[in-house]
């Protein structure tokens, strides 16, 4: 049973953390804002989507500390991305229709009726970028020793996609791939030329199809039934507005970002509602019945059972639990979106411990110090609208189609 306990805490880790990204969603949540602060969110967000050219500095950040079982006392990674882009006309079109995608069933229907948009998406996109990874020493450290390479704990790549070919500076990711070491300076890659060819071959139509459960469980992944609790846990988890009855808006004080004035809302989740409500338990189930937990799952009754126990001890549990979005947008017209950042952030103190009471963590593997888990993004936008000069590396190497596309020997 401790097992058992142990997965469904896990799961509970899982679903929540979904709810982070979840609260950022392409059509705005106004909830109960008034008339004009809901009209300014929606023109900001409506006036994105036909946004051709601008700049963006983005950060992803993830931390683990005290968590039984891992190697190291803290695991953190830093991602940074700063780059410009933009969209000719007919990438901007398909934009359009694969935002509204909320699930693995729409993309599939896509690649079936219209495989064209996404060789319109990718052939129209252009942008050039550089993406910055970090981490402790110790990190890079445990993750060299279990790949079996070294890996450095700060990693720079240069990007540039320009009509259809990625170029890529592969001078500090070679080390890091077999084949490539030794090789520095940039790569070009005919990826528009191969999605080209995919759309023509009907590569497209083959890979929806091998999306159906029966053909997913054909080919060895599982039984069709247990593809079909995945594949509708993954549909659920992809609609942000399934969750729209557990969330809360509001608008703080306004800001400042880069000399523009903006309005700031944020946006949270009711965290011990949703997880004593229905949706919560079918998400449970459903990662069951997928065989996310393996051949050691809580059975039904057993998931009712701590279902209902963690519906008591929620406020309890989850007192330290915080997942939400917050929104600037510029107040002066054309509203855009200035910075959109995501948050989710559990200490973890108060679960471990009654972990522990329960025997699902042994008390000697309960960390002396915070247990926390923390995922974080921040995106802020700026030359909207601008020119973006991005031009293909004069001395790349470029790697044609007709070499990716053959069969590997």
């Amino acid at each position: 049973m401790r097992s058992k306990v142990a997965s469904l805490l896990l799961v509970v880790l899982m679903v929540l953390a979904s709810f982070a990204p979840a609260l950022a969603q392409s059509e705005p949540f106004c909830g109960d804002l008034d008339a004009a602060d809901c009209d300014l969110l929606t023109a900001a967000t409506e006036n994105m989507k036909e946004v051709a050219s601008y700049q963006a500095a983005a950060s992803y950040s993830a931390m683990l500390a005290g968590i039984p079982g891992l190697p190291l006392a803290e695991a953190a990674v830093d991602v940074t991305v700063d780059g410009a882009f933009t969209y000719n006309d007919d990438a901007l079109a398909a934009a359009a229709q694969l935002a509204e995608v909320q699930g693995q069933e729409d993309v599939a229907n896509l690649m079936l009726e219209s495989p064209e948009l996404f060789v319109d998406f990718y052939n129209g996109w252009a942008f050039d970028m550089v993406i910055d990874v970090t981490m402790s020493d110790e990190l890079a450290a445990a993750l060299s020793a279990d790949a079996g390479i070294e890996i450095p704990s700060a990693l720079s790549v240069p990007l540039i996609l320009k009509d259809g070919i990625l170029y890529v500076d592969v001078t500090e990711v070679a080390p890091l791939i077999n084949g490539m070491q030794g090789m520095e300076g940039w790569l070009g890659f005919e990826f528009g030329r191969v999605i080209e060819a995919a759309a023509e071959q009907g590569m497209f139509e083959q890979a929806a199809a091998s999306m159906d459960p029966a053909a997913m469980a054909s080919a060895g992944a599982a039984d069709p039934a247990t593809m079909a609790a995945l594949m509708g846990l993954q549909a659920t988890l992809s609609d942000p507005k399934a969750f729209e009855k557990f969330m809360s808006i509001e608008r703080v004080a306004d800001d400042e970002i880069d000399g523009a004035a903006v309005a700031v809302f944020v946006t949270k989740l009711d965290l011990l509602a949703f997880l004593s409500s229905p949706e919560f338990a079918e998400l449970v189930k459903g990662l069951a019945a997928s065989g996310a937990l393996g051949a050691d799952a809580p059975s039904a009754a057993d998931l009712d059972q701590a279902l209902g126990m963690l519906g008591m001890m929620g406020p309890m549990l989850f007192q330290g639990l915080t997942s939400e979005s917050t929104t600037a947008v510029s107040i002066d017209e054309p509203n855009y979106i200035i910075s959109q950042s995501t948050l989710f952030s559990w200490d973890l103190t108060s679960l471990l411990q009654m972990a522990a009471m329960s025997g699902a963590v042994p008390a000697d593997q309960l960390p002396s110090g915070a247990s926390m888990v923390e995922v974080s993004t921040t995106v802020v936008n700026s030359d909207i609208g601008g020119e973006q000069m991005i031009e293909a590396p004069a001395d790349a190497q470029i790697i044609p189609a007709e070499a990716m596309m053959q069969p590997a020997q």
